[in-house]
């Protein structure tokens, strides 16, 4: 997988970018112009939200209902895939509250399979899979995760591209059942108790921590080296600041999830792949901090 945790004491590679909803700091969320930017910009991975529609089709939205992206209204579980394909994804989106210059473009709510045909193939994608957080089994997360599973048994080879996160650890369970081979991780929310986010990661056999970045405090080191040994990897959402992104690098992240994956590239620097000296890895101010 790709953020493996690093072992030994020498050179590693910097933390994935992961582009939270796509470049959704520059581009209407979790649309293909999103993603397609993210993937200009140097991202290693995009982040993207699942809901089932109606009629059975995995498409990619981040809110139960689309009336904050887009210029329509209704549950996306409510609606057929043809409905959602008549809405304007860019209606919404605007960088200062007053001109939406995405308006009329043509942007629309993609279905996955539109998603996965339109990157690279060496992208990989973090889908989220909508479902309320805790462990009580959801009837909408539960039609997401089969038709998620029935996706991936359709294409075997479509489970090396994929990590699956969901705050929902039932849906997180199901999904292990019935493909096992599929990355999963847990995400959590700013209040959550680290430490034990990690065992239950650890109990249910996941592969990732997707803990909030505020939730990190002074024993975030003492926390990721801990994720390590268990041999779990650590996403860390919603990170924009570049101070803040070279300090989570800093630290041995595994991934960084950001609207903008230009500032991370641009912080991190170097070549993920090649194992190139990165900008915070040769920066003085790292110090001891430096994972061994």
């Amino acid at each position: 997988m790709n953020g493996e945790p690093a072992r030994g004491s020498g050179a590693r590679r910097r933390p994935l970018v992961i582009a939270h909803r796509g470049a959704s700091g520059v581009a209407p969320e979790n649309t293909l112009l999103a993603f397609h930017l993210a993937v200009e910009m140097g991202a290693d991975m995009i982040e993207l939200d699942v809901r089932c529609s109606r009629d059975g089709h995995l498409v990619v939205c981040h809110d139960p209902d689309v009336a904050r992206t887009t210029n329509g209204h209704g549950q996306v579980h409510e609606l057929d895939l043809d409905d959602l394909r008549r809405l304007d994804a860019g209606y919404r989106y605007s960088l200062d509250g007053q001109h939406y210059l995405f308006r009329g473009l043509g942007l629309r709510i993609p279905t996955l399979d539109e998603v996965l045909a339109s990157l690279p193939p060496h992208i990989e994608l973090n889908l989220e899979v909508k479902s309320p957080p805790g462990d009580g089994r959801t009837a909408e997360g539960h039609r997401i995760a089969a038709c998620l599973a029935a996706r991936c048994r359709r294409e075997p080879a479509l489970v090396e591209r994929l990590l699956v996160s969901s705050f929902d650890m039932a849906v997180l369970r199901e999904l292990r059942q019935m493909v096992p081979e599929l990355r999963t991780g847990l995400c959590t929310l700013p209040f959550d108790p680290l430490l034990r986010q990690l065992e239950r990661v650890r109990e249910a056999g996941l592969t990732a921590l997707h803990p909030a970045d505020a939730a990190l405090g002074t024993d975030a080191a003492s926390l990721i080296e801990q994720a390590h040994r268990l041999g779990i990897t650590v996403n860390v959402w919603t990170v924009n600041s570049v101070e803040r992104i070279a300090e989570l690098a800093a630290l041995g992240v595994d991934g960084i999830i950001t609207d903008y994956p230009d500032r991370a590239v641009r912080t991190l620097g170097g070549s993920r792949e090649s194992g190139t000296p990165s900008t915070w890895e040769q920066s003085p101010e790292r110090g001891n901090n430096r994972p061994g």
